[in-house]
């Protein structure tokens, strides 16, 4: 190593090792606020409690931020000249330590980052411009205190490399990439975009946008002219189910964000109807044809007939509804519903709307804490539903009743909705195809189109290519293994491939996808112990991907698509694009290696 640089890194070093001892100092008198016990609390007059419980509560999440700055202080640092004339030192961390100048990520000068060396600015909330010279930039990657990146560029000097930690890693978490440090300018620009009215970030899989998305909430939670508007405990984020819901709710706590409520639709819709003995079933049937068939009568009965009245017995509310559009098939099936006390999303969808129709709003019951007479009790209270800020992830899952029923719980003074998906890709009936269905006008400078970023190999996108599906294969995609495609007659089979490629994958992620969730029962049983594979169907794993994809139970009936006389041709036609767009789904979640396995190969089974 050159002795410049050699002394630029130990010198990057000693200010590390400096803060971050100076950080562990400020965490130890933070702990010491946070972990005030209920015998102090009782101590206190009861006047004072409830101000004692709310610093304890803003300790508690200073100390994660100073937890998450211990291990990684900073990522940029910017010397400047400012209008005065004078020489200042910034740092930008995911969060705030001013005593060592370190400032936050959604600070308005850390808009800076993205320029290069030279006369820039950046805005302050008031929209007043604030002129800057940026001297010098450094970049850093620091990991529990280690630096594994260090590059530095100047006004004299273009962009050099200072040192790179050589060290291979794989995955072994099923999470989202952070992007806070490695984020660029135009994502930093959506992130800081008006608050004000529908935002939607679209995309592709792979393209980001769910991380971005999150990044957003983050800033819109955190920054100064934001965060009277935002409070967390007022933001609902919609995701697709549990899996995805603890996935999130490990991720927002990094970037700062805690009391956001996490939630599917269904769980969210029987809360707020009551309906804790219910089951929730996405579709309901035992062959696909049935299954289909029931959804097809179901959708022409929600879009067809008036809504009817909403009923405390919820299965007198949906006969009513279905009546003239089932069949006897369909009537038998309801029946077992009935049995089961089981609904699915068009059963909800009708009895929320049914609801709003006879209530004209929604109120949800909360439990709360507080003190009476020196002692801490649980108390409940029930208020109207009205959110500051709604995220939909994988928007395009949702019928448009669904969507159109979410969005009467907005606050109506900032329409702050933040809708995250890919309106291309179908993968269930009667979802939403144009924003009009859902009376949403989206101007072009809000509606962020993303690129994906192709994280898979040549032979990967080779291999989906030749299947029909209009793939680009960028140049200088990365090299990888074939893909392999093995005839298995059962489960058994290929479970036993699996178990022989499993050692090449010890830190990787794996997951096992196949189209019907019945297939996967022994693959979660044999695979239940090992927290690297994930095993789900190929519409739970939208929106993830994985080191290694196994697709397993494939064959010519996987996407059949059978012509029943009660069906009408666009619902045909669209199960057709909904079943080849669910396997596409399926074949893009696999970044290095891919294996399809069954009793076809799937050149026949698109052919047939």
């Amino acid at each position: 190593m050159e002795l410049h640089k050699e002394t630029l890194l130990n010198s990057v070093k000693v200010h590390i090792d400096s803060t971050r001892k100076k950080i562990q100092e400020k965490l130890e008198d933070v702990r010491f606020l946070a972990n005030r016990t209920l015998a102090q609390f009782n101590r206190l007059a009861p006047e004072d409690q409830m101000a004692q419980m709310h610093i304890t509560l803003n300790a508690q999440t200073r100390v994660e931020e100073l937890v998450h700055l211990e291990s990684s202080p900073y990522f940029m640092k910017c010397d400047i000249i400012n209008e005065e004339g004078e020489h200042k030192t910034y740092f930008f961390g995911k969060h705030e330590f001013t005593e060592e100048s370190i400032y936050s990520w959604i600070a308005p000068i850390a808009a800076i980052r993205f320029e290069n060396p030279g006369v820039t600015s950046f805005k302050l909330p008031t929209g007043e411009i604030k002129p800057v010279t940026i001297k010098q930039k450094e970049q850093y990657m620091i990991v529990d205190g280690k630096i594994l990146f260090f590059s530095i560029e100047s006004q004299d000097h273009p962009r050099e490399l200072i040192y790179q930690d050589h060290f291979t890693k794989q995955k072994s978490e099923f999470a989202l990439p952070e992007i806070v440090a490695q984020m660029e300018k135009a994502q930093d620009q959506v992130i800081r975009a008006s608050h004000k009215g529908p935002l939607v970030i679209g995309g592709p899989a792979g393209s980001g946008k769910t991380t971005l998305a999150l990044h957003r909430v983050a800033y819109l939670t955190q920054a100064p002219e934001t965060s009277e508007f935002y409070p967390p405990k007022s933001i609902i984020v919609f995701v697709q189910d549990a899996g995805t819901k603890n996935y999130f709710g490990t991720l927002l706590p990094g970037l700062g964000i805690h009391d956001v409520q996490i939630t599917t639709f269904s769980e969210w819709a029987f809360s707020i109807l009551g309906l804790n003995e219910y089951v929730y079933q996405e579709r309901y049937g035992t062959t696909d044809e049935e299954k289909d068939l029931y959804e097809y009568h179901k959708i022409r009965a929600l879009r067809e007939g008036s809504i009817s009245t909403w009923n405390q017995n919820v299965y007198v509310t949906l006969n009513t509804q279905y009546k003239n559009y089932f069949s006897k098939s369909d009537e038998d099936l309801f029946n077992k519903q009935k049995q089961e006390n089981a609904l699915d999303r068009f059963d909800i969808t009708i009895l929320l709307t049914s609801y709003f129709e006879k209530h004209q709003k929604f109120e949800i019951s909360k439990t709360y804490q507080t003190f009476i007479k020196g002692k801490q009790v649980e108390k409940t209270r029930t208020t109207d539903i009205q959110y500051s800020l709604i995220i939909i992830d994988e928007f395009q899952n949702y019928l448009p009743e669904q969507l159109r029923i979410i969005n009467k719980t907005v606050n109506q003074e900032t329409q702050s909705s933040l809708y995250v998906g890919d309106i291309g890709q179908q993968v269930k009936l009667g979802t939403i195809k144009e924003w009009s269905q859902i009376n949403e006008v989206i101007i072009s400078e809000r509606n962020i189109r993303l690129n994906k970023v192709y994280r898979n190999t040549k032979q990967i996108l080779a291999f989906i290519q030749s299947l029909g599906y209009k793939v680009e294969i960028p140049e200088g995609l990365k090299e990888g293994l074939p893909v392999v495609e093995k005839i298995f007659s059962s489960a058994k089979e290929e479970i036993d491939h699996i178990k022989k490629i499993i050692p090449d994958y010890e830190r990787g992620t794996i997951g096992i996808l196949s189209k019907h969730d019945s297939h996967l029962i022994p693959f979660k049983e044999e695979f239940k112990n090992n927290k690297n594979i994930h095993v789900l169907t190929m519409l739970e794993s939208q929106g993830v991907e994985f080191d290694l994809v196994v697709i397993v139970g494939m064959d010519k009936e996987s996407l059949k698509v059978t012509h029943h006389l009660d069906a009408l041709p666009e619902h045909i036609a669209e199960r057709k694009l909904m079943q080849k767009d669910l396997l596409y789904v399926a074949l893009t979640r696999a970044i290095t290696e891919l294996h399809v396995l069954g009793k076809d190969k799937l050149s026949d089974i698109i052919v047939s």
